[in-house]
C-alpha cells in the first residue's frame, strides 16, 4: 500500500514538474517584438548571436541579440588556431547614428557614424569613431 502510494505520488510530481517545459515554446523566450528599436542604426543584423561568428568587422557592425541585446561584431586578434571571422560579443547601449564630436549621453554609449563606423562615446570629446577593448580604446 505504501509503496503504491508512493509511486503515484511520484508520477504526479513528475507530470507537474514537466508540464511547464512542455508548454514552452522555445522561439518565443522573449515577449518583445524582435528588432526595430527606436535606437537602431542602418545594416542592423537582426539575426546575430552572442559569440557566432560574423563577417562585418569595419563597417555596419552591430546587431540585436536575443531580447534585444546590442551586439557589435568584433574581429578577436592574434587566435589560435587562426580564424578568419569576427564574433559577435556585448556591446554599450546603442544611440542611432551620431556625428563625430557630437556631444553624447555617457561614457558607456555606443553610436554609428553616417558612414557606417563604430563609435564610442569618450565623454568631453564626445562621440568618437573607434572600438573600446579590454586593451583601451582604437580609433578606426
Amino acid at each position: 500500500m505504501i509503496r503504491e502510494l508512493f509511486v503515484a505520488a511520484a508520477i504526479a510530481s513528475a507530470a507537474i514538474g514537466l508540464a511547464p517545459a512542455a508548454a514552452a515554446d522555445p522561439s518565443n523566450d522573449y515577449h518583445d517584438d524582435p528588432g526595430r528599436y527606436p535606437t537602431d542604426v542602418p545594416g542592423i543584423n537582426y539575426e546575430a548571436r552572442l559569440g557566432a561568428p560574423c563577417y562585418s568587422w569595419e563597417r555596419n557592425v552591430f546587431g540585436r541579440g536575443r531580447g534585444g541585446e546590442p551586439l557589435q561584431c568584433r574581429w578577436i586578434p592574434n587566435q589560435w588556431p587562426p580564424v578568419y571571422t569576427g564574433f559577435w560579443v556585448a556591446s554599450y547601449p546603442l544611440h542611432g547614428v551620431q556625428e563625430i564630436g557630437a556631444p553624447c549621453p555617457s561614457p558607456q554609449a555606443a553610436a554609428q557614424s553616417h558612414d557606417g563606423r563604430p563609435m564610442l562615446c569618450l565623454g568631453a570629446r564626445g562621440w568618437q569613431p573607434g572600438v573600446f577593448t579590454g586593451d583601451g580604446f582604437f580609433p578606426v
